[in-house]
């Protein structure tokens, strides 16, 4: 009964999904030293890392524990092997787990208020976005909106731990030219970072509305094409350095090799899903989530031609670094044979 006891704890807290907010975040932090110029040193950063990960790790586990003390009537009804329904777990201790979580997430995001105090106005949303969704969630099919923007937090929380002052006019030399392609990057860097975020807010919504549809029988009654458009749109999104990159446009086939080793993964693994989605609407979800990483992984070819760290090992060989969001993704996989990812 125990075992069952810490698996049901595993269930409740999607564990299956942590190293995909991992991903996230790392993936922000690492675009402030490809579209930006942090005035911290690299080590610096590195520092604030972790504090930042028990962060968001702790903020995605308040909104699971939440969401299932919050739909334990539901579960009851539909789900009655999950572990408050089958009385494994009470619900008022599901209840102050979660609480316990919201106060450690925002304790981890309040020290970098006197430095930057985006960290800690970013943590309060992305805690008030959550609550937000588990309230709407079960209502109407616009809670996928604050899904897709917990999301996008993720990687503005990643990015603003390093940057403290956005400056999207800097990077240029003098005369208004750009001249290399960090240049480009940087004039560009809040447009660029929005794009990031509308890319990984419109799969997240995607697979969001996916989800509605698994405790219902019958089909999915979405258009496939439309769920389609918002899974696949982060192509576009991800893959900045070619929208951003000025004439001549062969400069940029430089980058032609790195993007397809990096593009291939995501376009095999997320048709493959799709293809699923025709059979089973909880494995989708499952393969799209776990997808969340190999979305990461578009990005790296951007992130490999244009980072600049100041670690000469690094800097030399930074396609290396694909090797973050694929690391995620395998474990994501393996944690899904021990609990479910929905």
């Amino acid at each position: 009964m125990t075992g069952q006891r810490l698996l049901d704890l595993l269930a409740i807290g999607r564990v299956a999904n942590l190293p995909t907010v991992w991903s996230n975040t790392l993936v922000g932090f690492l675009l402030a030293w490809t579209i930006d110029d942090p005035e911290i040193p690299f080590e610096a950063g590195l520092q604030r890392l972790p504090l930042l990960l028990v962060g968001v790790t702790s903020a995605y586990l308040f909104g699971t524990f939440l969401n299932d003390w919050k739909d334990a009537d539901f579960d009851g009804e539909y789900r009655p092997e999950r572990a408050i329904p089958s009385g494994r777990w009470s619900r008022p201790v599901i209840g102050w787990i979660a609480a316990g979580f919201v106060i450690v997430s925002f304790a981890c995001f309040l020290p970098e208020s006197s430095r930057q105090p985006l960290v800690p106005a970013l943590g309060a949303a992305l805690l008030t976005v959550i609550l937000l969704y588990t309230v709407l969630h079960k209502r109407t099919p616009l809670a996928i909106i604050p899904m897709g923007i917990c999301r996008s937090l993720l990687y503005l929380l990643g990015y603003f731990v390093v940057v403290s002052v956005p400056d999207p006019e800097s990077g240029l030399p003098s005369g208004g030219t750009a001249t290399s392609p960090l240049d480009l990057v940087q004039d560009n860097a809040l447009v660029i970072l929005g794009l990031m975020t509308l890319g990984i807010f419109t799969y997240v919504a995607g697979l969001t509305l996916a989800a509605r549809y698994e405790s219902h029988p019958g089909q999915l009654r979405v258009p496939r094409a439309f769920l389609r458009f918002l899974i696949l749109f982060c192509i576009l999104t991800h893959t900045w350095w070619w929208i951003w990159k000025r004439p001549p446009f062969l400069d940029g086939w430089h980058l032609a090799i790195p993007t397809l080793l990096c593009l291939l993964p995501f376009c095999v693994w997320t048709g493959r899903s799709l293809f699923v989605l025709r059979k089973s609407v909880p494995d989708f979800v499952s393969r799209a989530l776990a997808g969340l990483c190999l979305l990461d992984l578009l990005a790296f070819a951007g992130i490999a031609a244009t980072m600049r760290t100041g670690w000469h090992a690094l800097d030399a060989s930074p396609l290396y670094l694909a090797l973050v969001p694929l690391s995620c993704f395998l474990l994501a996989l393996l944690l899904q044979r021990l609990a479910p990812a929905t």
